[in-house]
């Protein structure tokens, strides 16, 4: 679990875009009939080589960023409670995490801080530099509120003080929006699993068997039973990566949080369409026949 900058996940993001732009291309000129055929899991395979990656990239640096932010309170307040004693600030980030009142990953990042001015950084650019390292709010906050002190001249412990009991607060606020947000991401959820609910209704009772009665009456279809099933399985990948975009920014205010949510809506719902409305190379609506 670590920092991931902005450059490697584009970087991510290019390397799976191309990957998944050369296994298209390759399945549509190497095996063009098999690409008419399988287009649908072709479509999904490419799906998923683009997400997975930038989803997993995306995990594993939010995790890293929330465990800074979740201790940013207790830095700003052991800071202030070391100034009580009479160092500086600068030394109180350095007794912070000396006595191991912070863990990883921010203990790390002040470490670096701190290393900074032994090596002659002045504390404001070595400031800056964390903050940029970090790029999150709570820390843009902390340090916009802390640089205006250091240059105004005022007391900065009592600025270390106040911004503890205001990061604290902040914090508890943004669980408790986190918490209330949750409903709406279910709802989000039930309103996929509807959608799936009604598409294969429709198919069962309505379009497959539609096929019969056109072919006794001898009138040509618009669309075959074939083609309505491939519309909903396109429309359901389509619905199912807005859905989980949408999770994203309503759950953690980032969309691209939303692609794992999009990830496990797509799976589900091909596998809940696979064994309910199985497509025509597949052989599964012999075996359920019955059912179908």
């Amino acid at each position: 679990m670590g920092r991931i900058t902005r450059k490697r996940k584009i970087i991510v993001a290019a390397v799976s875009s191309i990957v998944a732009a050369v296994f298209f291309l390759l399945l549509l000129f190497r095996w063009p009939l098999e690409f008419d055929v399988y287009f649908n899991e072709i479509l999904l395979v490419v799906i998923l080589i683009v997400t997975i990656p930038s989803a997993i990239v995306d995990i594993i640096h939010s995790r890293w960023l929330d465990g800074i932010e979740k201790q940013m309170p207790v830095l700003v307040r052991g800071v202030s409670e070391i100034q009580e004693t009479g160092l500086t600030f600068i030394k109180g980030f350095e007794r912070v995490v000396e006595d191991e009142m912070i863990k990883s990953p921010l203990a790390e990042e002040v470490r670096k801080l701190t290393l900074n001015m032994s090596w002659g950084l002045s504390f404001e650019e070595a400031l800056q530099r964390f903050r940029d390292r970090i790029g999150s709010n709570v820390v843009n906050r902390f340090c916009a509120l802390l640089l205006e002190a250091n240059r105004s001249g005022g007391e900065v412990r009592k600025v270390f003080t106040a911004t503890a009991g205001f990061m604290e607060e902040m914090r508890e606020l943004e669980e408790n929006t986190t918490t209330q947000m949750r409903p709406y991401i279910i709802i989000i959820f039930a309103a996929f699993f509807v959608y799936l609910f009604t598409s294969i209704i429709l198919l069962q009772t309505f379009f497959i068997p539609m096929e019969e009665y056109t072919g006794a009456l001898e009138v040509e279809p618009l669309l075959t039973p074939g083609e309505f099933t491939n519309f909903f399985y396109r429309t359901m990948m389509v619905s199912a990566i807005l859905g989980g975009l949408m999770s994203g920014k309503i759950g953690s205010r980032r969309t691209l949080a939303g692609l794992k949510y999009a990830i496990i809506l797509l799976v589900m719902g091909y596998f809940i369409f696979f064994f309910t409305i199985p497509p025509n190379w597949s052989g599964l609506d012999i075996i359920f026949g019955d059912l179908i």
